[in-house]
């Protein structure tokens, strides 16, 4: 019954985000060479239940050490949620990174959550977790 409990009110989440903000930023941004700026695509999956759905993903470079990352996430068809949170980045190479961070999306989107991943120029991975799920978004350069 719990479980069906914390689903509800997941699927709840989305009727609280704003995400004219996030779609005025995918307008506006602008692939930088050389660095991860600009428009992320791909997709989010839960590896504790399966579900799984689109993901699109705005980068902003806030300094050598801070990425500043906007997400809006579709699930079941019809929901959409966005959020932002700030990456903390060491780099391993020219083309590479390697980041973490976390951020608390309140009780009805799963409250804090934790992440960690790697990328390129042309590929991120960031794997998350919060109390009840963990999984992974996989996104390449979008258009």
């Amino acid at each position: 019954m719990l479980h069906l409990v914390r689903y509800a009110t997941h699927l709840l989440a989305p009727l609280t985000a704003n995400c004219s903000d996030f779609k005025e930023r995918w307008a506006a941004a602008a692939r930088q060479e050389g660095t991860l700026a600009g428009r992320w695509e791909g997709d989010w999956v839960s590896i504790a239940s399966g579900h799984r759905g689109p993901l699109k993903c705005v980068i902003e470079i806030a300094s050598d050490e801070i990425w500043h990352a906007r997400f809006r996430a579709g699930y079941t068809g019809i929901f959409r949620a966005c959020y932002e949170t700030d990456f903390h980045v060491a780099r391993l190479a020219p083309d590479r990174w390697t980041f973490s961070g976390r951020s608390d999306l309140g009780a009805l989107a799963g409250g804090l959550y934790e992440y960690d991943g790697d990328a390129s120029v042309e590929a991120f991975t960031c794997r998350y977790k919060c109390k009840y799920d963990h999984g992974e978004f996989r996104l390449k350069r979008g258009n």
